[in-house]
């Protein structure tokens, strides 16, 4: 197996309006606290490469997706590619939603379109010089960082963790993946910031002097830090004790010769049902991709020797999100793990019995998920389309 990295910086300049995504509209930044970055890791094992790319985003549409895919085909036509936000609350609006006014796009078109270039340059960097390694990935529980504030019964407080290292045993780059929102800063917060998982990225790459790369699990639902005070400082705590205890579980296990990776996709085609989304496409906030009422989008099962990664287009819902790592564990996997936001942002994925769209969609009560979500069968059909690729995985 053989392994490249590569990053860029993604701040947006603040010489023009920056409308910060994630909570309401024109909340615009005005400063910078921390940089945010594309990171790009490449994993080469034979003639197969899968790319993983990460976004300090609140999302990344398909369409835009697909376009950075393009770019890389040009040059790398059988790289495998999944692109996966973080879902910061506090980068540039890169959807639409959260503009000036409820009637206005807050996306920034130069911005969107030096994003689009800068992420294709990066994973393509990320091929350039590839390294041999070997390879090892565990999963520990963390209590005390993550709530649930839609039903607080069910949590998922699971990281799942992957490393990779050279013939001498030191570090080449690390993974956290993990299911939380990354807004520990409120909706008072005007600085530009990837929140948690910054500080967490900055104290791995500090303790072990290799890039660590981040991807967010199964957060709906609302998954978001047990935090008081909406803190710079309690990001610093969250992040870093994230690293700490994850490193730690590292440390407990053993690398060893990867012999395998492998990408499997199927697309599937959710109807759009949110009434909310249809005025957004008639005021022009966000692109109208539907074709007879449906998005086509994709969800995806990842294999790197024992750890197994599914890939969903948008943020799932723990109910779900713990019952899929338990399907990829009784399918074979070691180690599993959910890569939301991937490939696409249709919002939140729910399981259909929970499913149940407000009267009032602005005034949605304990149900905001579901006016934040395409629509009710977006969930069964994420489960059908992953049950399919892993009823053809040899156990």
């Amino acid at each position: 197996m053989k392994l490249g990295y590569a990053q860029a910086i993604i701040t947006p300049s603040l010489a023009r309006p920056v409308y910060l995504a994630g909570f309401g509209t024109n909340r615009q930044a005005d400063a910078v606290h921390d940089d945010l970055f594309v990171r790009a890791l490449s994993i080469q094992c034979g003639a197969a490469t899968v790319v993983l790319c990460a976004l300090d985003l609140i999302g990344f549409f398909g369409r835009d997706v697909q376009k950075v895919i393009r770019l890389v085909h040009r040059r790398a036509p059988d790289a495998r590619v999944i692109i996966a936000c973080t879902h910061t609350h506090h980068g540039p609006d890169t959807l639409g939603f959260w503009g000036p006014d409820s009637n206005t796009s807050g996306v920034d078109a130069t911005y969107l379109d030096d994003l689009i270039t800068t992420t294709a340059d990066t994973i393509l960097d990320s091929l350039s010089a590839p390294q041999a390694v070997t390879f090892k990935a565990t999963s520990v529980h963390v209590s005390g960082m993550v709530k649930n504030a839609r039903d607080p019964g069910i949590v998922d407080d699971e990281l799942t963790l992957a490393q990779f290292l050279d013939a001498e045993q030191h570090i080449v780059a690390t993974l956290f993946n993990f299911p939380c929102h990354p807004e520990v800063l409120w909706e008072h917060n005007p600085a530009i910031t990837s929140d948690y998982v910054g500080y967490l990225r900055a104290e791995v790459e500090d303790l072990t002097s290799a890039p660590c790369i981040f991807f967010s699990g199964a957060l709906g639902g609302m998954l978001t830090p047990d935090v008081q005070d909406h803190s710079f400082a309690e990001a610093e705590s969250m992040g870093k004790g994230l690293a700490r205890q994850g490193l730690t579980a590292l440390t407990a296990v053993s690398s060893r010769q990867a012999a395998d990776v492998s990408l499997q996709k199927r697309e599937i085609q959710p109807k759009l049902t949110n009434i909310l989304y249809k005025m957004a496409f008639r005021r022009g906030l966000v692109p109208d991709v539907r074709v007879h009422g449906r998005i086509t989008t994709e969800v995806n099962l990842i294999k790197i020797n024992g750890l197994w990664f599914a890939t969903v287009p948008g943020e799932m819902l723990p109910k779900l999100g713990l019952a899929l790592k338990k399907q990829l564990c009784d399918a074979g996997a070691r180690v599993a793990g959910v890569i939301g936001l991937a490939n696409d942002e249709l919002g939140y994925i729910l399981p259909v019995e929970d499913f149940k769209y407000p009267v009032n969609p602005f005034k949605p009560g304990n149900h905001y998920e579901e006016t934040n979500s395409i629509g009710k069968d977006i969930g069964p059909l994420v489960m059908e389309g992953l049950g399919s690729l892993l009823s053809q995985t040899d156990s």
